[in-house]
């Protein structure tokens, strides 16, 4: 960066913010609409000027007025039935359906062929010249080809084109015929012969569908009756073997039978499931029939029992006894106590050997009694199985033999009555075909349902072009302003402070001015107004004095946050206070590349890993801050190592040192580092770009901090015109070519950089 000196004995002019209420933004009125419009009337000129240049000459060139020529056929949507006397909508269910499905039978080619041959010999210049509506020219230009067209592709391109119209008139019962021309007789002979051309199809195709239907019925009605003679010698042929059709009776009995059977069955078969069920279980026990616990009860009973266990159990009895007595009245070390006690232990060790011993002989006796009862039973268990399957075996080959007979009576009595219900079908649908042959007979003798209701009629005459052109005017205007509209609504860029006010409704508590405008010679001292401005509007706002630990961030990137960030912190520090700048991007630090600081210390995290501050620190002389710089190298454990709660502990500890703290910190949407770093701060302040920052971004960047609680303070704009800054007239005042004069003293010290875009 390239230092400039401070200007002495200059008197800045400066303009402080207002700090009243700041306005919200307003809802777009009609006059805001309007003034969008008029600063972009080039826009609404030139569409305007494009569209009625090309429109307006090709309508009255082209668009010619004419006339419409109608015809109309009646279908009536009710017949009287002269079977019933009653009317009815005969064949037709639905009779828009049934009219529309009229109007393209109209279009079919074999009426369109009739048309032709009629109009043949008539020498018509419809069939010769280029037609008069403008789509249909433009149509038949694309598809012009070099051979010319019949009079069939003729017809059918009007009727695509729209010049030959066919459709049912709502509400009504015509179908109309409609025709628009120059030549209206001519347009009168083609409509009628539509008309004729179509009843005589009609008359026709009604005639020949319905000896074909009376053709299709006849031989409907022999089929079926064939059918009926064929379903009859199939049911007495199902019925002989067992002399009458109605086997119900017979197989009830059957089922009654092999009821019977099935519940026997099901006992044995239970029986014979609970016998290899018990012959398994014994399988399987072996040997252990009883269980453990009664096994252990007999032979702790049998051993009890002995005569001479009974008497040594009496004896220890006694001598424990007589030992207790002892204990009592003799002294431990007395030698007939001793005896007494190794008396008792002779006499129990006696008693274990005799339990064991009769024990032992106990389970010698109750194995063999077990081995011998699990074999009875064994051979019982699997002599009643053998008898259980001989009886279900047989119970099953019977079974068999009535399942087999009830099957082939249900089989044959199925058969016959889906024959008794195929031919009961036949027979409906046989009387239905005779009735219908007879309806046939009598409704060629009823009144036609397709009549004329009239011939070609001219109709009013049709010119469109003074509508067409209005329409065309106006469109022209309102796809301009629409258009100009788009445009100014697109650009989102705030550019002046108005612009942020208005927009986004937040104090503007300064402007730098951009580098590119103000002459060199007078950089320094608009810098060092802007600044000064600043700092007053930021003392006005705190009553007084400037809040003392500050974050300084923006809404996106490149918005000039780090270099505001140095040049407030220098000026501060040339009013006498004591400032720390602190380098809180640890995703991509600058501030020490700005000042040219050695990248030997990390800063900021030595502070917030609880290293001394002092070690941590650098003063900057040319300046007059101190400046805690970062590294990268905790870039992905930013988020992390700033929200841990010592942070905030060791931030407030170094402040204690200094009168001002200023933050730089990342912008608000890019991380939410800065989110953290301001609830650490006492106020923030959100720098903007001018020509780069969005309304949409500052105002997304205002509603983040705002919505934690914290207290924002302002934007300051930077790379503002010169006519738009807080401090341009203090431009004007330093102009040698506006205010003659000594030229300015330049100070040894040194002060701010020209704002960068960071």
């Amino acid at each position: 960066m390239n230092d400039l000196e401070k200007y002495h004995d200059q008197i800045i002019e400066q303009r402080p913010a207002s700090f009243e209420a700041v306005p919200e933004a307003e809802s777009e009125t009609t006059a805001n609409l309007l003034a969008a419009v008029l600063r972009r009337w080039y826009i609404v000129l030139l569409v305007f000027i494009a569209m009625c240049g090309i429109g307006i000459p090709t309508i009255w060139l082209l668009v010619e007025p004419s006339y419409t020529v109608t015809g109309a056929i009646q279908v009536a949507p009710i017949l009287r039935n002269i079977i019933t006397g009653k009317t009815d909508m005969g064949q037709i269910s639905n009779y828009q359906i049934f009219m529309q499905t009229q109007a393209d039978l109209v279009k079919k080619s074999n009426v369109l062929q009739r048309v032709a041959d009629d109009l043949a010999d008539r020498n018509l210049s419809f069939f010769e010249d280029e037609p008069t509506d403008l789509m249909t020219k433009l149509k038949q230009r694309l598809q012009a080809t070099k051979t010319k067209p019949d009079a069939v592709t003729k017809l059918k391109r009007a009727l695509s084109s729209g010049v030959i119209r066919v459709a049912p008139d709502r509400r009504t019962e015509l179908m109309k015929i409609s025709m628009k021309s120059r030549k209206p007789d001519e347009a009168k002979l083609i409509v009628d012969a539509f008309i004729n051309a179509y009843m005589a199809v009609e008359v026709s195709e009604s005639a020949k569908d319905r000896d074909q239907n009376l053709r299709l019925l006849e031989d409907e009605q022999k089929a079926r009756a064939e059918k009926l003679k064929d379903w009859n010698q199939k049911i007495r042929d199902l019925g002989q073997e067992f002399g009458t059709t109605d086997l119900v009776s017979r197989q009830d009995m059957r089922l009654r039978r092999v009821m019977t059977l099935l519940s026997e069955l099901t006992k044995i078969e239970a029986r014979r499931i609970n016998l290899e069920a018990r012959l398994q279980f014994l399988e399987q026990a072996k040997e252990q029939t009883i269980a453990p616990e009664e096994l252990l009860t007999m032979r702790s009973q049998y051993v009890n029992s002995d005569p001479m266990v009974q008497e040594l159990t009496r004896s220890i009895v006694q001598l424990e006894r007589d030992l207790l007595v002892a204990k009592q009245t003799l002294k431990p070390a007395n030698p007939a106590l001793q005896q007494k006690q190794e008396l008792l232990n002779a006499f129990q060790s006696r008693v274990e050997e005799k339990r064991q011993e009769i024990g032992n002989r106990f389970d010698e006796t109750a194995n063999d009694q077990i081995k011998k009862a699990h074999m009875e039973s064994m051979l019982n268990a699997q002599t009643e199985l053998e008898q259980a399957k001989v009886h279900e075996k047989y119970l099953n080959d019977v079974l068999a033999k009535e399942d087999t007979q009830v099957i082939e009576i249900g089989r044959t009595h199925l058969d016959i009555q889906n024959l008794e219900f195929q031919r009961e079908l036949d027979q409906q649908y046989y009387d239905q075909v005779c009735r219908r042959i007879e309806d046939v007979k009598l409704e060629g003798k009823a009144p036609a349902r397709v009549t004329v209701a009239y011939h070609g009629d001219v109709g009013a005459l049709q010119d469109k072009r003074i509508k067409y052109t209005t329409a065309l005017m106006f469109g022209a205007v309102a796809c301009g302003m629409i258009l100009a509209l788009l445009r100014d609504k697109a650009d989102l860029s705030v550019r002046t402070p108005e612009d942020v006010a208005k927009r986004i409704g937040i104090r503007i508590l300064g402007t730098t001015a951009s580098t590119h405008i103000v002459k060199p010679s007078l950089l320094p001292a608009q810098i060092i107004g802007d600044y000064q401005t600043i700092r007053a509007n930021l003392g006005l706002l705190n009553h007084g004095g400037m809040p003392k630990k500050l974050v300084v961030t923006s809404p996106a990137m490149r918005e000039g946050k780090t270099t505001f960030s140095i040049n407030l912190a220098t000026s501060i520090s040339k009013s006498g206070k004591k400032v720390l700048l602190i380098d809180g991007d640890l995703r991509k630090p600058d501030v020490g590349r700005f000042l040219n600081i050695p990248s030997d210390s990390r800063g900021l995290q030595d502070v917030l890993f609880g290293r001394p501050v002092k070690k941590a620190v650098r003063s900057v002389a040319s300046r007059g801050i101190d400046v805690l710089t970062a590294d990268s190298r905790n870039a992905l454990d930013a988020y992390e190592l700033i929200a841990s709660p010592l942070t905030a502990e060791h931030i407030n500890v170094v402040s204690q040192n200094y009168d001002h703290v200023i933050i730089d910190t990342p912008p608000v949407l890019a991380f939410p580092d800065a989110l953290l770093w301001a609830k650490i701060a006492d106020a923030v302040i959100l720098t903007s770009f001018a020509g780069q920052t969005t309304s949409m971004e500052l105002m997304e960047a205002k509603q983040r901090l705002t919505q934690i609680d914290i207290t924002v303070l302002g934007t300051v704009l930077n790379n503002v015109r010169v006519d738009h800054s807080y401090h341009r007239y203090g431009h004007d005042y330093y102009d040698p070519k506006h205010r003659p004069g000594k030229k300015a003293k330049r100070a040894g010290a040194k002060l701010l950089t020209p704002l960068i875009p960071i």
